[in-house]
């Protein structure tokens, strides 16, 4: 059954927390606490039910192909890719040759792994550049002449006749010709290269560092197509990760890895340089054993970059528009060529220097962030100063204020952002001048959106309030952005009112260089997801996700994405799709989307900080709680210098939820723990909010309180969450804490959690009212039949309390079918292969990564999935294979499987 792809008919979302519902409560209680919407059961004298919950329907496959790399400019193949395209081109199959740009490793083996499939009577030369071949004519060629059996001729024409007879004889494929240093070979080697891979007489494949180093000719076949462009930026944000830690000796926050790859622009020894420069300067720290990002800006790094290289040896006008678009920003291409730069755009952009993308006002041509960057460190200070009236003609005054705090946000300096908000408000006295009225919405935007990063939600309510356009669109979302994370459903709503509903593509706008219209629909949608999923509408909620996706997905069909919505704010989409998979139960596609904002090149920190987080979360809940501990406990350390307290909060639940599950005395009381850690923190301090995931930490907070003082503290405590949460129109949140007080044993909360089950549509919602009917009926059937599909779910945790209430009557043959079920999700969802609790007998003669890939293949991984996973290419997975096959005397990834499950139950029992 696929879920509606709008909120279901019978619950209308502005009824949520608004209009009261008949007959449910007396007059003194509709003005206690606000009305349940939705289907309420009555409880007959026998314990029956007379309706059952709306179970929600399970989810719709999402593509989420809009996250990830695939339209993002710049970073366009990983090293898989690049490997396919070209080993399309060497069979045959496509242009008759490449140019593969990237660094010297990976292209090397992306060539090196696109010659593995070749036939092997295929001719393959290699030509080397070098001082020789550059002052000799024809010295590249030498290992070419000297098949010839006759003096080579003296003129190109006939020595690409000769040649051309040489190396293809009628009927056979074109010899492949591989080039390295072309910038090193003589220029009538390249004009001879060139016209034998144009009469298809070769298969011509050059590697070189950067597109702009391609000889002329050989650019010139690119841009006609005869020649592909493949561009390989192999450091992926999990290879990055990997390496970072390798670099810097301990952990690394995700958040600081995402943060410094994105700034590396691809490149290993890049990374390398930064990680050593934020040491240095204090921007990297250690905190609790792992590395974090500290406030401030990044340093320049002392290695230079591609962009400045590139600017140097540029002709003098293309270096003049890429300064003009580093100090400026994206400027129309119809001024530009007006201007007089149409052949620089040209030849910008099929070298890939700048992007150019399409709008419904016209077309945007512009510099990413980071060659932005890099390109005004390579400007001279009297050139600067030279393009100052070109600055103050074409920035009205707000654009570089939002271009400076939007790369500060993402470099996790979020109250560096704030700052410069302050300073324009102090450079006009208060009152903007005339150049800024027009961006006075964009910087109430900015403004609360940075403030909100760091978990001022008053100050970040306060800087939309000051603006005179509060109720435009953009800030409404804004509000209710706000709203919903304070847990404020009927303030969400009525901010989303003024928000068109209908999608309205003549409002793509190539001005709105920081969001577009669409982005702006989009966001209103996910925001009234999260809404309908704190409340009773898990069905719309759902229904929104699934349409979200195809839209976007749509969009990303069409090639237009990034004008539609940027990598990083598609990131902050997918904070809001994760936190209404968390809330509805949809576990598995919660950490599917999860993983996938962590190993996505979208360039969001905060994102991926927030998605590390929720696995911790699913990690604790289904059962890893040593997996969950290491994982919160890093989250919290960058928390704790990023800002972020409602999700700081959680990190040290978890930490707390954990170390109590394992009666750790060094746990310490949550209570005290989260006191402590709030120093510094004067946000903190402030009344928890039940909004985003905060509601979680109330629960995680609540279920230590029980292992540390009482069970009856902990069941206060829970209730007390419950009694607040329907108070709050937050049903969902009501359900989930009555739900861990019925396992928990508090058997007489049955009527309650019936009702609370029957007015939500979760994915527990059904074995919750099942639980509630075994207890009014005593019948130990129901309550298996709710067990066993909680565990099918991929909610574990409870089968690991083997002291829980619920599991005591239950035959060992029904435990035992429990403990099987709740196996095989975890397996299904790819949970056990970071287990961290021990390796299997098997694996002791396995290294680090050969143990790695081998949990990712027992857990039904491919090749290409273990590949992205690890950030390493499908040839080094296939040679792993290799020596785990030989070391373990197995024939294949069957035998290797039936190892693992011959293993599993000795694992299981100890």
């Amino acid at each position: 059954m696929q879920p509606s792809p709008s909120p279901s008919p019978s619950i209308a979302p502005e009824r949520l927390v608004t209009e009261p519902s008949s007959g449910q409560h007396d007059e003194q209680d509709q003005h206690d606490q606000p009305p349940r919407p939705g289907p309420v059961p009555v409880i007959h004298p026998t314990g029956l039910l007379a309706s059952d919950p709306v179970a929600v329907p399970d989810l719709a496959p999402l593509d989420l192909s809009w996250l990830d790399s695939g339209a993002d400019g710049r970073w366009m193949e990983s090293p898989d890719e690049a490997t396919r395209a070209l080993g399309r081109i060497l069979t045959g199959h496509g242009a008759g040759g490449a140019i593969v740009t990237g660094e010297l490793g990976d292209r090397r083996e992306t060539i090196e792994s696109a010659l593995s499939g070749v036939s092997p009577d295929r001719a393959v030369y290699r030509l080397h550049g070098s001082p020789f071949a550059a002052a000799t004519p024809y010295g590249a060629l030498a290992i070419l002449l000297s098949g010839l059996q006759e003096a080579p001729p003296a003129q190109i024409h006939g020595m690409v006749w000769a040649l051309a007879d040489y190396l293809r004889s009628p009927g056979e494929q074109p010899a492949i010709v591989i080039v390295s240093q072309a910038d090193q070979i003589d220029p009538d080697t390249i004009t001879v290269l060139a016209q034998l891979s144009q009469i298809n007489r070769i298969t011509l494949v050059v590697h070189c560092d950067r597109p702009t180093e391609a000889p002329l000719d050989l650019a010139a076949l690119r841009r006609m197509g005869i020649l592909t462009g493949i561009t390989v930026w192999p450091l992926t944000p999990t290879a990055s990760h990997g390496l970072l830690e390798e670099v810097l000796g301990g952990t690394v926050s995700r958040f600081a890895s995402t943060v410094l790859w994105q700034h590396s622009s691809g490149s290993v020894h890049r990374l390398r340089q930064l990680a050593r420069d934020c040491v240095v300067s204090g921007k990297l720290r250690r905190i609790d054993s792992s590395w974090v990002l500290a406030p401030g800006p990044l340093p320049r790094s002392t290695s230079g970059g591609a962009s400045t290289a590139v600017l140097r040896d540029l002709p003098v006008r293309q270096r003049a528009l890429l300064e003009m678009l580093a100090i400026c920003g994206p400027m129309r291409v119809g001024d530009l060529i007006h201007t007089g730069f149409a052949a620089e755009l040209d030849e910008l952009d099929d070298e890939r220097v700048l992007e150019i993308r399409n709008g419904h006002s016209g077309r945007l041509a512009l510099v990413t962030s980071v060659q932005a960057a890099e390109i005004l460190a390579a400007i001279e200070p009297d050139r600067h100063r030279e393009l100052a009236s070109t600055l103050e003609a074409l920035d009205p005054g707000y654009l570089s204020v939002l271009r400076a705090a939007q790369d500060l946000v993402a470099a996790g300096d979020a109250e560096g952002a704030i700052s410069l908000f302050s300073d324009v408000v102090r450079a006009t006295g208060g009152r903007p001048r005339a150049s800024l009225a027009a961006g006075r919405v964009h910087l109430a935007w900015a403004e609360s959106r940075a403030r909100a990063v760091v978990g001022d939600l008053d100050g970040a309510e306060a800087a939309i309030r000051r603006s005179p356009e509060q109720s435009s669109a953009v800030l409404s979302v804004q509000a209710a952005a706000l709203a919903v994370a304070r847990g404020d459903l009927r303030e969400t709503l009525a901010c989303l009112e003024v928000v068109p509903a209908e999608h309205r593509p003549e409002l793509l706008d190539a001005g709105g260089v920081f969001f577009t219209s669409e982005a702006i629909h989009f966001r209103a949608k996910s925001i009234r997801a999260e809404a309908l999923a704190l409340a009773d509408d898990q069905t719309g909620a759902l229904g929104l996700l699934v349409s979200l996706d195809r839209e976007l997905t749509g969009f990303r069909t069409l090639g237009i994405i990034n004008d539609v919505l940027s990598p990083y704010e598609r990131a902050v989409m997918a904070e809001s799709m994760l936190t209404v998979l968390l809330t509805c139960g949809q576990t598995q596609r919660c950490r599917d989307l999860a993983e996938a904002v962590l190993a996505g090149r979208h360039g969001n920190p905060h994102a991926v900080l927030y998605a590390d987080l929720i696995i911790a979360a699913l990690d604790a809940i289904t059962g890893y709680p040593d997996r969950a501990e290491q994982r919160a406990s890093r989250a919290a350390a960058q928390l704790e210098v990023a800002g972020q307290p409602q999700d700081l909060q959680l990190a040290i639940a978890i930490q707390a939820f954990c170390a109590a599950d394992r009666s750790d005395p060094s746990g310490g009381d949550p209570s005290r723990l989260l006191d402590a850690r709030a120093e510094g923190h004067p946000r903190a301090a402030a009344a928890p909010s039940l909004g985003r995931l905060g509601w979680l930490a109330e629960l995680f907070l609540a279920w230590s309180t029980g292992e540390i003082h009482s069970t009856r503290a902990r069941t206060a405590r829970i209730l007390a969450l419950a009694d607040r949460a329907a108070a709050d129109g937050l049903y969902a949140v009501e359900f989930f804490a009555v739900a861990s007080a019925f396992q928990f044993g508090e058997m007489w909360l049955a009527p309650r959690l019936a009702e609370t089950a029957a007015g939500t549509q979760t994915l527990t919602s059904g074995p919750g009212l099942l639980m509630a009917r075994s207890v009014l009926e005593d019948d130990h059937d129901l309550l298996y039949r709710s067990l066993e599909q909680l565990a099918a779910a991929g909610y574990a945790a409870h089968f690991e309390r083997v002291s829980s209430p619920l599991l005591k009557d239950l035959p060992p043959a029904q435990l035992r079918r429990l403990a099987e079920t709740a196996a095989s999700a975890a397996r299904k969802s790819g949970a056990e292969t970071e287990d961290l609790e021990g390796d299997p007998d098997w694996m002791a003669e396995l290294t680090r990564r050969e143990k790695e890939i081998s949990r990712l293949v027992v857990a039904g991984k491919s090749n290409a999935m273990i590949a992205r996973i690890s950030g390493i290419s499908i040839r080094t997975v296939e040679g792993h294979l290799y020596q785990i096959y030989a070391k373990l005397q197995l024939k294949g990834r069957a035998e290797l499987t039936r190892l693992a499950a011959a293993h599993a139950p000795q694992r299981n029992a100890s």
